[in-house]
């Protein structure tokens, strides 16, 4: 499954992606969220999510898709990754899935590229039969919670999301 955006391509991940989508998750990540944490508690994060070896290992997982968006020369400039759930749903819903991530490139936020990722795990989502489908963001990010709600995501809990030593609350959202 793939479509265009403007000069903006979607895709699945290649195993050969998993370089280019650590580097991308980390600077994404780093660029969101890494004025909040202290360097430790941000290093210990980056190295337990978003190793190399972690990459090479997601996009290859049929049930866990990665969707990348690139430019014409090949650059990526943003992904999403989807799974089943084990966001703390109670009761989990029968085949619930999750979007686990979707970050955009910093250069390229406003370009359309989350809206046109998110309609690729929209897409996914009604081929797997349309169940539920949940996500977490932080209580704080306004910003991506109108994101969401625009997409017909509605907030049905929360939880505690460690970054290091610390804990952050988040909101679990979610789209039938």
């Amino acid at each position: 499954m793939s479509s265009t955006r403007s000069d903006i391509s979607t895709r699945l991940a290649r195993p050969g992606d998993a370089g280019n989508l650590r580097d991308l998750a980390i600077s994404s990540f780093v660029a969101a969220f890494g004025s909040l944490y202290s360097e430790r508690d941000l290093q210990a994060f980056l190295t337990a999510n978003y190793t190399l070896e972690s990459w090479r290992h997601a996009v290859v997982r049929a049930d866990r898709p990665v969707w990348v968006a690139e430019t014409p020369q090949g650059k990526l400039s943003g992904y999403a990754q989807a799974s089943p759930c084990d966001l703390p749903v109670d009761p989990m819903p029968d085949g619930a899935l999750q979007l686990r991530r979707l970050y955009v490139d910093p250069d390229t936020l406003s370009a359309g590229i989350g809206a046109t990722l998110m309609q690729c795990v929209i897409d996914w989502v009604e081929a797997q039969g349309r169940p539920p489908l949940f996500l977490g963001v932080w209580s704080g990010n306004a910003a991506a919670q109108r994101f969401y709600a625009r997409h017909g995501f509605l907030k049905v809990g929360e939880y505690d999301f460690p970054v290091g030593e610390r804990v952050d609350r988040d909101h679990i959202l979610r789209r039938d």
